[in-house]
């Protein structure tokens, strides 16, 4: 288990890099967009409140590149939020016509368009950048717009990420147990909700009124995510030494106390 000195070392020698690795967090700092301005003046395009890649990557002072790649592998995110959107055809004829400046965006066939909060978000996952590291220093350590816990639990939450991965990689590279095949994930998980909270993850969902994809780990508090890690890290070693289900479950129900 994660101990307090370890989420003190991460939240102030290196806690920027919690807004780089959680989606959660970026979620929650997003909306503070004045930031920007804060660090440096955002040149805006002419009647709209967004801007082209080239202008991000003059503000972040990083190569267009560099920015086109940060869109690319986060394009899910920006889009989810409306914080981009990319004009064609007739929206962008429309949209140069209404430039004083009729040699604006001339031969281009499409143009991405950002958002203020969608540049806010690039340079909270953007790691290339001076000007992105101190938006991210300011936003956690300046206008602390989170407070402690907030962060601690982004930090369990992203650690619990691990974790999951590493219980998952176990089953399918170490487990030759009985589970009928294509069941052994949602077994073992219903495992870890039955030693810690005496449920499972339908009766889970139904508590917190979920959605039935909507990530159940999301509603837990800092301290179950904990206790989640610890059951999976378990499970992990368990599966690796070759125990089959029936056997980690008679040894982690045996002693649920000591995971509660």
């Amino acid at each position: 288990m994660t101990n307090n000195k370890q989420l003190e070392a991460g939240l102030t020698e290196s806690n920027e890099m919690v807004l780089v690795e959680s989606r959660t967090m970026r979620d929650q700092y997003v909306y503070k967009d004045s930031v920007l301005d804060k660090i440096k003046i955002v040149p805006l395009l002419e009647n709209t409140v967004e801007v082209t890649t080239e202008m991000i990557a003059n503000y972040y002072e990083v190569p267009v590149g560099t920015i086109k790649t940060i869109i690319s592998r986060n394009r899910d995110e920006f889009n989810l939020y409306g914080e981009l959107r990319v004009l064609k055809g007739k929206t962008l004829k429309e949209f140069k016509s209404e430039f004083q400046d009729e040699t604006a965006f001339k031969g281009a066939s499409s143009l991405t368009l950002i958002n203020r909060r969608g540049l806010l978000r690039i340079g909270m996952v953007l790691t290339e950048s001076e000007v992105a590291q101190s938006i991210r220093n300011y936003l956690l350590n300046v206008e602390e717009i989170s407070d402690k816990e907030q962060k601690m639990w982004a930090v369990e939450r992203e650690i619990s990420k691990r974790e999951r991965k590493q219980l998952t990689d176990s089953i399918q590279e170490f487990y030759q147990g009985t589970l009928k095949q294509g069941f052994e994930f949602s077994t073992f998980t219903n495992l870890v909700y039955k030693v810690l909270f005496d449920s499972n993850a339908k009766r889970l969902r139904e508590m917190y009124e979920l959605d039935k994809n909507d990530p159940i780990r999301d509603s837990f508090t800092t301290e179950d995510l904990r206790k989640v890690v610890n059951v999976e890290r378990t499970i992990s070693v368990l599966i690796q030494l070759g125990k089959d289900y029936n056997e980690i479950k008679e040894e982690l129900l045996s002693k649920k106390e000591r995971y509660q």
